[in-house]
C-alpha cells in the first residue's frame, strides 16, 4: 500500500519510469506491451487493480473512500484465508460462496458496495488474463431502497434517517451539555454547540465540516457569511450561514482567544481538540470523525433519543426541511452537493407523500 500511495505523489515522469521498472521487473507485459497477469502473484493482482482501477481517476478519493476500499479488500483476504483459498483459486462456486456469506452478514447498502469491489476486482483480473473466464458476471447483488432510509427485516416499512424539527432542537440543546471537562470547559461547550448547528442548518456532510479552516468563511457582497466547502469528487460548493449560527460562531471565536475577523488565509482547523490543553494557542489538532461521532452519541444518548442518530442524520433532515418550506429542488440539490438530482428527488417524493393528507382534507367527499 506504501507503494501505492508513492505512485499517486511523484511526477508523470517518475510515474512513467517506476511503472516501467515494476512491470518489467514482475513481468507483467505480454508481447504487446499490454497489461498481462497470467502469471502473476495475488499480490500484484490486488495492487495493480488498487493502482489502475481505485487510484488512477480524476477524482481525488477522500479519506473516507480510500478507507471504505481497503475494508472491502480487507473483508475479501479474511474470507479466502479462512477458507484456504487464493486468487487463483476463485471460480463459479467461489463467487457464489462469497455472494452469499456477504448478503447474509451485511446490511444491503455495505453488501451492495462490498460486492462492487469483488466484481471490479474480478473484472480486472479477467481484462488482465489473470482469470480465464468472466467470473463477474456471477455475482448478484441484494435490492436497497434508495435514499435516507434504515431497512431491518424485522420492519413493515423502513425507518427514514433523520430527525423532526422538535427533536432536533432538543438534541442540539444537549451538545454542551455532555462537557464534563473542567478546563477549558466554557470553549468545549460553544464548540460542541456550534458543531450541533452547522450540522443542522447547512446540511454539511461530516467530512466537509471536519475539513473547514477559519479561511473557509467569507462574506458576499450583500454582506451574507458563506462557508466555502470541497464536497464529493473534490466538487467546490458554498454554503449560506444562518444568522444564529453566525452568532455562535463568533461567540465560540471569542471563547478560544482568537479573532473574529475573517482572513481568507488562514488555514488554521475551525474545530480542533481543546482536551488537556493548556494554553489555546497551542497548535491545533483538528477534530477526527472519531471524535465527532462521540460528541453526537454522547448528545444523542443525554437526549434520550434513539442511539441510531449519528451526524449524518443532521442532513438528511436539513434536505428535508429544505422541499418541505418549497425551497426549488435544483437549489437544494445544488446546496447539498448532490451529484445528480435523482439523489434529491428521493427526498422530495417523500415530502410529497406525506403532504398527501393535507391534499385529501381540501377535497370535499361529503355534502
Amino acid at each position: 500500500m506504501n507503494e501505492i500511495i508513492h505512485l499517486q505523489k511523484i511526477t508523470n515522469e517518475q510515474y512513467l519510469h517506476d511503472l516501467q521498472n515494476k512491470l518489467a521487473s514482475h513481468n507483467l507485459l505480454d508481447e504487446n506491451r499490454n497489461l498481462s497477469l497470467a502469471d502473476s502473484s495475488d499480490q500484484d493482482l490486488l495492487e495493480m487493480f488498487f493502482i489502475e482501477k481505485i487510484l488512477t481517476t480524476n477524482k481525488q478519493l477522500s479519506p473516507h473512500t480510500l478507507k471504505a476500499y481497503r475494508s472491502d479488500a480487507k473483508t475479501l483476504l479474511i474470507y479466502l484465508s479462512e477458507h484456504q483459498l487464493a486468487f487463483r483459486d476463485i471460480g463459479f462456486p467461489e463467487v457464489k460462496a462469497y455472494n452469499r456469506y456477504i448478503k447474509e452478514k451485511y446490511a444491503a447498502k455495505s453488501a451492495i458496495r462490498k460486492l462492487e469491489f469483488f466484481r471490479r476486482l474480478l473484472e480486472f483480473g479477467y481484462e488482465t488474463q489473470f482469470y480465464k473466464a468472466h467470473l463477474s458476471t456471477w455475482i448478484s447483488k441484494p435490492s436497497s431502497k434508495k435514499g435516507h432510509y434504515i431497512i431491518k427485516e424485522t420492519q413493515m416499512r423502513p425507518q427514514v434517517r433523520e430527525l423532526n424539527q422538535k427533536d432536533a432542537e432538543q438534541l442540539i440543546a444537549c451538545f454542551p451539555k455532555i462537557v464534563k471537562a473542567r478546563k477549558n470547559q466554557e470553549p468545549l461547550e460553544k464548540r460542541n454547540l456550534l458543531i450541533a448547528y452547522l450540522l443542522y442548518t447547512t446540511g454539511i456532510r461530516a467530512s466537509e465540516l471536519l475539513s473547514l479552516n477559519w479561511g473557509s468563511f467569507r462574506y458576499n457582497r450583500q454582506g451574507f457569511l458563506y462557508a466555502d466547502v470541497i464536497g464529493k469528487g473534490q466538487k467546490h460548493r458554498s454554503i449560506p450561514i444562518r444568522e444564529e449560527t453566525v452568532a455562535i460562531l463568533m461567540d465560540y471565536r471569542r471563547s478560544i482567544e482568537e479573532p473574529t475577523e475573517i482572513d481568507p488565509e488562514d488555514t488554521s482547523p475551525l474545530l480542533f481538540s481543546i482536551y488537556n490543553k493548556k494554553e489555546l494557542h497551542t497548535e491545533k489538532k483538528r477534530l477526527t470523525y472519531a471524535s465527532l461521532y462521540k460528541i453526537v452519541k454522547e448528545a444523542v444518548h443525554l437526549a434520550g433519543k434513539q442511539s441510531s442518530v449519528s451526524p449524518h442524520w443532521f442532513r438528511h433532515t436539513f434536505v428535508t426541511m429544505l422541499l418541505e418550506n418549497d425551497v426549488p429542488l435544483a437549489v437544494v440539490k445544488d446546496w447539498a452537493g448532490h451529484a445528480d438530482i435523482s439523489t434529491t428527488n428521493v427526498y422530495l417524493e417523500r415530502v410529497n407523500q406525506d403532504q398527501t393528507y393535507t391534499h385529501l382534507q381540501k377535497v370535499n367527499l361529503f355534502r
